[in-house]
């Protein structure tokens, strides 16, 4: 497994799947935000924080089955499908859909 994980240019975590013949691309809820206008700039939003990658990766359902151990540590580029949002995660870090940027 070796070869297969550290050889790919990307794995596909579908963290939000409950089951091997559930998909893993579907609508979430929509998110709570706030419109914010100033003067005669752009307006822009301010939404409710969703960024846990703790929660939705590490402690995820995904993460408690033991062949995923070697499918994280050997993959060097991973997408994760949860059911809040998409991370990407690299040797450079991890980031998410809202644009955060968290350190490994």
């Amino acid at each position: 497994m070796e070869n297969v994980f550290s050889s790919a240019y990307c794995t596909i975590a579908a963290c939000c799947a409950r089951g091997t013949n559930d998909g893993f691309v579907r609508p979430r809820r929509e998110r709570q935000c706030v419109e914010m206008q100033v003067g005669s700039f752009p307006p822009f939003y301010i939404c409710e924080l969703i960024d846990d990658f703790r929660g939705d990766v590490e402690q995820g359902d995904l993460n408690k089955r033991g062949w995923v151990l070697q499918e994280r540590v050997l993959s060097r580029r991973t997408i994760y499908f949860t059911e809040t949002q998409v991370y990407w995660e690299c040797g450079d870090g991890i980031r998410c859909e809202t644009l955060t940027k968290m350190d490994k």
